[in-house]
C-alpha cells in the first residue's frame, strides 16, 4: 500500500492475508488524518478563543454626541470589521488544510471499502 502527498492511496494486494495488512494499514493512516485534523481545528479554536477575548475586553461603541460622535461610531466599525477580516485570514488558511485533510480521509474510507469488497469477492 502506498499513499503519495495529495493523492489517492493504492493498494495492490495478491493475497486476502496482503489485503488485511493493507486494510490495518489504511486504517493507521485514517488515524493519523483524523490527529491532524484535531490539532487544526485546535489551533483555530485557540484562535477564535483569543479574538473573544480581545472583543470582551474592547467597550462599547460610543453614543451620541452628533457629527463627532458619528465619525467616532464609524471608526469603531471600521476597526471591529477589520478585526473580523483578521480573524477570517487567520482561520482561512487552516480551513483549507482541514478540508483537504478530510477529502484524504473520505478516500482513504473508499480505499478500504474496495479492498474489503475485493476480499468478499475472492473468497
Amino acid at each position: 500500500m502506498t499513499i503519495a502527498d495529495d493523492s489517492e492511496p493504492r493498494v495492490s494486494a495478491r493475497s486476502v492475508a496482503e489485503a488485511k495488512i493493507a486494510i490495518k494499514e489504511l486504517k493507521l493512516k485514517k488515524k493519523e488524518y483524523a490527529l491532524v485534523k484535531r490539532e487544526i481545528s485546535q489551533q483555530q479554536k485557540q484562535i477564535r478563543a483569543e479574538y473573544t477575548d480581545k472583543v470582551r475586553q474592547r467597550g462599547s461603541k460610543f453614543r451620541g454626541g452628533g457629527s463627532i460622535g458619528g465619525f467616532v461610531r464609524t471608526v469603531q466599525t471600521i476597526n471591529r470589521d477589520a478585526d473580523r477580516r483578521t480573524l477570517a485570514q487567520e482561520l482561512a488558511p487552516l480551513e483549507q488544510q482541514k478540508n483537504a485533510v478530510d477529502a484524504m480521509i473520505n478516500t482513504i474510507d473508499q480505499t478500504i471499502l474496495q479492498v474489503e469488497k475485493s476480499i468478499i469477492e475472492n473468497s
